[in-house]
């Protein structure tokens, strides 16, 4: 008998050690988290990669279109090209990027002749360009929109102030039919109603066999049922950590109801000891987030022996540095960060960038680089060239690789050729638009096996990190033990591959994706993001994770050390 029982615990021992992506055990169960903790991790990363739906291929392929009729596409591109170099003139080429979208005369006035050409130039650019037009609509929905705005304008004074012409015609009619938050016209953005979380730390609720236990005035009762609120995908209780770095639960639920500061739902309660029922009105306090100075784009420190990495944006921005330095030092920081045993990464207020910077930190850090498709499932416009002139529009050579006619189509793929930066798009023999307008991404082999990571890292969010800062965020919960803390990010991510352009005649700033992302199940992404394994208070993540990482003993774990 002993014999036997030794033997199966050998083969178990053997059986947890190879399921840990060949890495020691003690490298993944040193940093003895609460068992609720673990649980609550590898719940939210099975939601990070939800599973493939049948039809995704051919959903994403049914929002790319095809067979783009030439002519126009070839004078949307001049028309295109025409506002920028009439916007560019008289500033230089790095006042025009300075510039973008500052400088617009809202006080003009503009004849409704020209607002008829703008608006049909701006409806067939996003048909041409924005890889979210088939996705909305396309044209059953977008040309009704087009036309209703129109006749709208034929009963606006003529000529029309550039004020009125955004806010009383512009906007009202995209509010409602875009639910984008990469889609903006100068700096309004058309994004879906933002998920809130709003939380009461009032009742702190610990586990017990029989579920939730709180304190009401000295007496314990069971918590038998929350009043789920209509627009909540939460069911009414949300992990966290206490100002003192304890991990317990609280009364919350994170919905679109964001116009309020207080949310009030009904918890039913038991008393343990007399077994009698009570309801107890709670009210929700709705949860923000600082604002956050964007910095360098590395910053490194320590508090209390932890190394704590700022990283605001995926971008070179720094006064300082050029952005190849800027770059650098955000890459190599991956490599000499891989000796830190707990490593807080703090992502609060990330505004994006580029998203193969996160890719390459990755791979520096842990000699693995994640995979974007295992997050989204793409489809891109990037080898159209009026999405690419989009994704180009700052490029000094916009002119000479992107104002293209049909007969200087061989002037094109010859630039092409020389230029590493279409090398994803040559295609012999053929132009543009003679090949299907398309790349998609469909990843196949979900990452249900985590990147091996021997170290805790610890990344702080909130609601401000869209973009490539979600995809980071994304990236890193492909590794072992990794631990999200704050709130849900933004979810704006349904498009990306961001597009610019000037209107040309109110010279009004837009914005929009060149490339259309979804979720391998398709579910919503936007609005709502990535959750965090523990819902903290932005502002106080930071403390409440140094006071976690002590109250648990994590520093001696991560050391070796023992009380």
């Amino acid at each position: 008998m002993k014999f036997f029982t030794k033997t199966v615990a050998i083969v178990l021992a053997m059986f947890l050690f190879t399921s840990f992506s060949n890495h020691p055990l003690a490298d993944i169960l040193r940093f003895n988290l609460p068992v609720e903790l673990r649980r609550v991790m590898d719940e939210n990363r099975k939601i990070t990669f939800p599973p493939l739906h049948p039809d995704l291929e051919y959903v994403i392929n049914s929002f790319v279109p095809r067979n783009l009729d030439k002519d126009e596409h070839y004078r949307v591109l001049e028309i295109l090209g025409q506002a920028r170099r009439r916007h560019m003139a008289g500033q230089g080429y790095f006042a025009f990027i300075r510039n973008w979208g500052t400088t617009v005369d809202f006080g003009a006035f503009l004849t409704h002749e020209q607002l008829d050409k703008e608006i049909r130039f701006f409806f067939d650019l996003l048909r041409h360009g924005y890889d979210g037009y088939l996705y909305f609509g396309g044209d059953d929905v977008f040309l009704p929109v087009r036309d209703a705005m129109l006749e709208r304008l034929a009963d606006m004074t003529d000529p029309l102030q550039v004020y009125s012409y955004l806010n009383d015609l512009l906007v009202p009619a995209f509010q409602g039919v875009i639910a984008d938050n990469h889609f903006h016209v100068q700096h309004v953005r058309f994004g879906p109603p933002a998920h809130v979380p709003f939380m009461n730390e009032e009742f702190i609720l610990r586990r017990s066999e029989g579920g939730f236990v709180t304190v009401i005035d000295g007496i314990s009762y069971r918590v038998v049922e929350v009043t789920r609120h209509s627009s909540s995908p939460l069911d009414g209780t949300l992990p966290t950590l206490t100002p003192a770095g304890e991990l317990v639960w609280v009364f919350g639920i994170v919905t679109t109801d964001s116009g309020r500061d207080v949310i009030e739902i009904t918890v039913l309660l038991e008393n343990t000891a007399t077994n009698e029922s009570r309801s107890h009105p709670v009210d929700l306090h709705r949860i923000d987030s600082p604002q956050f100075l964007a910095g360098p784009m590395v910053s490194i420190c320590e508090s209390a022996g932890i190394t704590i990495m700022k990283n605001r944006r995926l971008s070179a921005a720094s006064p300082s540095l050029t952005p190849f330095e800027e770059t650098d030092a955000f890459l190599r920081s991956g490599y000499e960060l891989r000796d830190s045993p707990i490593l807080i990464m703090d992502l609060r207020g990330h505004t994006g960038g580029s998203s193969s910077l996160a890719r390459q930190w990755m791979e520096m850090y842990v000699d693995h680089k994640p995979q974007r498709n295992s997050l989204f499932a793409w489809s891109s416009l990037r080898i159209s060239t009026v999405a690419s002139a989009l994704t180009n529009f700052f490029s000094p050579s916009f002119t000479a690789l992107h104002l293209l006619t049909p007969e200087n189509l061989m002037g094109e793929r010859f630039i092409r050729a020389k230029d590493p930066r279409f090398a994803e798009t040559r295609v012999t023999g053929t132009s543009a638009l003679e090949r299907p307008p398309l790349t998609t991404s469909v990843s196949g082999t979900l990452p249900h096996v985590p990147i091996p990571n021997k170290n805790l890292v610890i990344v702080l969010t909130d609601k401000n990190i869209g973009s490539a800062g979600e995809l980071f965020v994304g990236h890193l919960r492909q590794l072992e033990n990794v631990l999200v803390v704050g709130t849900n990010t933004a979810g704006a991510l349904l498009t990306s591959n961001v597009g610019r352009a000037i209107l040309p005649y109110s010279g009004l700033a837009v914005m929009f994706g060149t490339r259309l992302n979804l979720r391998h199940d398709l579910s919503q992404f936007e609005g709502i993001g990535f959750k965090p394994d523990l819902w903290v208070p932005p502002g106080e993540s930071l403390e409440r994770v140094l006071r976690f990482i002590e109250r648990y003993g994590l520093v001696n774990a991560a050391s070796g050390t023992t009380d």
